[in-house]
């Protein structure tokens, strides 16, 4: 490879005019102007001279490349497009809105194309960053970061088959559905399927009930004593039976473990209850500002005075949630919401519904307040959009 820089190859993958060559600092393209490739017809051009992660081999988003630059104190998500023989391709940072999330010595790297998510992760940390998009034909419509905390520090993962596997400390090979399946737990209500939110699922019954105590005993569940550090609550869930629903559909306990056994209270002899891992959920709201939109991009007026009165949360499929103001001289307030009013459902039923648009008042200016939505429960907490209402002022400023 002809370079001004030392150029020692690392890393190649196949696009449709030839074979993207990575060195540490610069990108070629190796093709053929002939119908046959061979010594003579075979050429090496340079395409870009970005910084690149050699740890970490490059992967394929369907129509574009993307790799890691780990030149900085922390990692880029670059991201190439149009690679041609002729030319420069274009490559966009998609990582730039959020420059300091990726640590620096990110070594495992996978993708699923069909579900168009990228994973990455660091070993030995029980991190895991995700980037999640939505492609319209040449327009990326929209992107999302956010997190995965898993129990254990982290060795491998992969993802086959809308499956992503994951190898924790323990020597678990773990698995999580990207996409939702007939096996999946969940509590069906007037023929809609609300799915559970647990980890590491499963089904137990032959519980024994001592009325004395009004506790009810599983014994010999002998994966509980593996998992050795169970850092979320262990739950029981009455999924409700099929086709037609028990009498305490939704209705769930937490679960106190002796070794192989755990006891719940209640009686929950003679019934197949799923059981797993509850775990936090948390969306943290950037600050609310007057947007308008500009041709193919949106503006902010952060110069303008905004009083928040409320916010929307509309939801999808919706159960249990909270939400906390962080204010600034005040203390925080958080509001736990159910989805259903009382006498909203019938009777030993879950109190699910399937979209809701939730009022959350405020009053406070925009700079002020952080919001933020929690949900440490099954039920689902499906955020679809997020709007505002409130006092907004121009201040009459004549702006350049």
């Amino acid at each position: 490879a002809a370079s001004i820089f030392p150029s020692e190859l690392f890393d190649g993958i196949e696009i449709n005019t030839g074979l993207v060559v990575f060195s540490t600092n610069q990108q070629f393209l190796l093709s053929s102007d002939d119908t046959v490739l061979n010594p003579d017809t075979a050429k090496l051009r340079s395409v870009s001279t970005f910084n690149y992660n050699e740890t970490v081999p490059p992967i394929s988003l369907g129509t574009t490349l993307a790799y890691l630059d780990n030149s900085g104190k922390f990692s880029r998500f670059n991201e190439m497009a149009n690679t041609q023989r002729e030319g420069e391709p274009n490559i966009v940072e998609a990582s730039k809105v959020v420059p300091t999330l990726l640590p620096k010595d990110i070594d495992l790297l996978t993708n699923s194309r069909e579900n168009s998510i990228v994973l990455m992760g660091k070993t030995g940390s029980d991190i895991v960053y995700g980037y999640k998009y939505f492609q319209v034909s040449e327009q990326r419509q929209q992107a999302a970061w956010f997190k995965w905390k898993f129990n254990n520090p982290l060795l491998y993962h992969f993802i086959i088959n809308d499956e992503y596997f994951f190898l924790d400390s323990d020597k678990f090979l773990q698995c999580i559905k990207l996409v939702q399946t007939e096996n999946d737990p969940s509590t069906s209500i007037d023929s809609v399927d609300f799915l559970l939110h647990i980890d590491n699922y499963t089904t137990v019954s032959n519980g024994n009930f001592d009325s004395a105590t009004n506790l009810t005993t599983f014994s010999g569940v002998s994966w509980l004593s593996s998992v050795t550090t169970p850092n979320h609550k262990l739950i029981v869930i009455d999924e409700g039976g099929t086709p037609a629903p028990t009498d305490d559909q939704g209705r769930y306990a937490e679960a106190t473990v002796s070794g192989t056994s755990f006891t719940v209270p209640g009686n929950w002899q003679g019934v197949t209850l799923t059981i797993g891992y509850i775990y936090p959920y948390e969306v943290k709201f950037p600050t609310f500002y007057y947007t308008r939109k500009e041709g193919e991009s949106a503006r902010s007026d952060v110069n303008a005075s905004l009083v928040l009165h409320r916010i929307k949360l509309h939801f999808g499929k919706i159960g249990l949630y909270e939400t906390t103001l962080e204010r600034v001289g005040k203390t925080d307030y958080t509001e736990v919401y159910e989805s259903t009013v009382m006498d909203g459902y019938n009777a030993s039923r879950s109190p699910y519904l399937e979209e809701y648009i939730q009022t959350v008042p405020v009053y406070e200016k925009n700079t002020n307040v952080d919001v933020t939505l929690k949900s440490s429960h099954p039920a689902p907490a499906t955020l679809r959009a997020v709007s505002w209402e409130g006092n907004y002022s121009p201040k009459y400023y004549r702006r350049g």
